[in-house]
């Protein structure tokens, strides 16, 4: 048995903003979230609880919409806000706040993911031009450019996310693109700029979302509705697949703790669909349903042993962290 013991709750407001509407920072000790009016809130785990972090203000053109805001990121030590709005980056922090637009940093441009190193001193942006797709590495304060790593575009429309690796200076960038499957990119760097890291998904692979690297680091799990996928890494060639239960559906989404795997999904039976979670030993092959499944879509880990959901419906709609247990098998 498992079990999910809710710890906190807090209101995520969203209007329609890219997926995920809640940033987890890289090192998986604190996140931020929007609230209605216009205020990004931020929350850390310490000790076993959740507390209370800054409050971030976003900038009036940068209000809270989708034609606005494309993400925002935390970084580790919860100082530093940094928020993509397509054609400008904006960090804020101290009271203070640097603005730089995406051109200048990577010219014909416009960004989508962002996120913040392991360190919280370099930032990561996805960006693509319609003709090119590029990762940014610039420094989170002075947003001087470390490098730029240039690939093909994806198919259109594209949401991109980024993942930072739990122990590599590196990045993995997903992009879901409907019915043209998933894309992946990945790029690293040691001092010097970022380099591209060639990947078996570079050319797209059907769609599926992420639900972790592995503890060590050496794989990394996907799902898409029928199947656990495990890649090794960084060039991303497939391991194994394992197939789900009967009737269990996955939501491209999960989280993986102390080793085991976890894939958020639903069990659809005569028509009836009802939360359901699958968990899987670290090799990603040997899996079975637990239960009770905790309700709300899957952000991802939050310390060594908890995740974030959001709920499907509503803005503002409520989130919550929920502490994961397990019993037995």
């Amino acid at each position: 048995m498992t079990t999910f013991l809710e710890i906190a709750s807090f209101e995520v407001t969203h209007r329609a903003l890219p997926w995920p509407w809640v940033a987890v920072d890289p090192t998986r000790t604190r996140f931020a979230f929007a609230t209605a009016d216009d205020v990004v809130g931020t929350r850390a785990l310490v000790d076993g609880k959740i507390v209370e972090g800054k409050s971030f203000s976003l900038p009036a053109d940068l209000a809270l919409s989708a034609e606005r805001v494309r993400g925002f990121a935390i970084d580790p030590r919860g100082e530093l806000l940094a928020v993509s709005g397509g054609s400008v980056l904006v960090t804020l922090g101290d009271g203070e706040s640097k603005r730089t637009s995406v051109d200048a940093l990577a010219p014909g441009f416009v960004a989508h993911a962002i996120t913040f190193d392991r360190a919280g001193s370099r930032l990561w942006i996805s960006a693509e031009s319609g003709t090119e797709t590029a990762l940014v590495l610039l420094d989170a304060r002075s947003h001087e450019v470390v490098g730029v790593v240039r690939s093909a575009p994806f198919p259109s429309p594209a949401n991109h996310e980024l993942h930072v690796h739990p122990q590599d200076d590196a990045v993995l960038l997903l992009a879901a693109c409907g019915e043209d499957g998933t894309f992946a990119r990945v790029a690293g760097w040691s001092g010097g700029p970022p380099v591209a890291i060639p990947t078996a998904l570079d050319e797209g692979a059907a769609s599926a979302g992420f639900v972790g690297f592995s503890a060590d680091g050496a794989r990394v799990h996907l799902a898409d509705p029928d199947e656990l996928q495990t890649y090794a890494w960084p060039e991303l060639g497939k391991l194994s697949s394992t197939a789900f239960e009967d009737d269990f559906v996955a939501n491209y989404s999960g989280a993986v703790l102390d080793s085991l795997v976890f894939v958020d999904g639903e069990l659809d039976v005569d028509d009836a669909r009802t939360d359901a979670v699958m968990m899987f030993d670290a090799s990603g092959r040997k899996g079975a349903l637990v239960s009770p499944a905790p309700p709300g879509m899957w952000v991802g880990r939050l310390g060594p042993n908890a995740i974030v959901t959001v709920d499907a419906k509503g803005d503002p709609t409520r989130g919550r962290v929920l502490r994961v247990r397990k019993i037995s098998n």
